[in-house]
């Protein structure tokens, strides 16, 4: 999917943002360690002293739609147990549906109880709601709560969300840990501050090497 300008220009304004924060190391598109999850833009600050501990790591996400913005906010303990009642619910169903239509068992186990049903055939307008929501939900939980999962992580010590105007709606729409900036006439204004994450040393490293190797390959 090709890069919208409006996106273009938001990466641009974070990797600018960063260097005034005391970030050193700078670069886009980044691979974050301990997820696979990558990130628009990264940064790296380093220490002004001598230290065996690497310094500070950054992780900056760009939103230019409200949409682009909701499709990763989702509450990960929120979404899972909405999986759960759904399986739930789904397995009442099929017990039900399997007393009143045992033509549907497939035999493939000794005990009906373990056994696969196929209901398809019989139109159950319910059976088949449920099971698409559950589906939906399913992608959810593995996709649609990065930045929940990110900060769970640890991934970076600082996570800020760079978005265009009127993206996001309140202060408590924002994922937990995290900071927002809003492009404002070609400039950032902070609407919040972000929290310090527990981040590992090892992890900040990593990420310091992941922005060095994403610099090189850009511009190389």
């Amino acid at each position: 999917m090709a890069e919208s300008n409006e996106h273009r220009n938001l990466k641009r304004l974070a990797c600018s943002w960063l260097p005034e924060q005391g970030c050193s190391a700078v670069a886009s598109e980044v691979r974050l360690p301990l997820s696979n999850f990558r990130v628009d833009v990264a940064g790296y600050q380093p220490l002004r002293s001598l230290s065996a501990e690497p310094g500070t790591t950054f992780a900056m996400e760009c939103k230019q739609s409200r949409s682009d913005f909701l499709r990763d906010a989702g509450q990960e303990i929120r979404a899972l147990d909405m999986k759960e009642g759904h399986r739930q619910r789904i397995q009442r169903l099929r017990d039900l549906l399997s007393t009143h239509l045992s033509q549907c068992r497939l035999n493939e186990s000794l005990f009906a109880e373990y056994d696969t049903y196929d209901f398809s055939s019989w139109r159950h307008a319910t059976w088949f709601k449920l099971n698409a929501e559950y589906m939906r939900l399913s992608r959810k939980v593995s996709s649609g709560v990065k930045f929940d999962k990110i900060a769970r992580y640890g991934c970076a010590r600082y996570c800020y969300l760079v978005v265009s105007e009127n993206v996001i709606r309140s202060e408590g729409e924002l994922p937990l840990g995290w900071g927002c900036l809003e492009a404002r006439n070609g400039e950032l204004v902070l609407l919040k501050l972000a929290l310090p994450l527990g981040t590992k040393a090892s992890a900040r490293l990593k990420l310091l090497e992941r922005i060095a190797g994403a610099k090189n390959r850009w511009s190389g």
